[in-house]
């Protein structure tokens, strides 16, 4: 988690977006976290677009 949060945060210093795709991405219990990092786009599979639209309107 270190080594994406420093990805997110030179990706962001040099005006790029950054996202992760794939089962991290739909890691459910990951999401705030990939949020406060900043990431930009969460890429998963169709079966899990609504759950983590549920987990990201629940996010603080």
């Amino acid at each position: 988690l270190a080594m994406i949060r420093m990805a997110a945060e030179n990706a962001h210093a040099e005006g790029k977006w950054i996202g992760i795709c794939g089962e991290l991405g739909a890691d459910l219990e990951l999401t705030e976290e990939f949020l406060r990092m900043g990431l930009d786009e969460l890429s998963v599979s169709p079966a899990m677009v609504l759950p983590l639209r549920k987990k990201i309107r629940e996010s603080k």
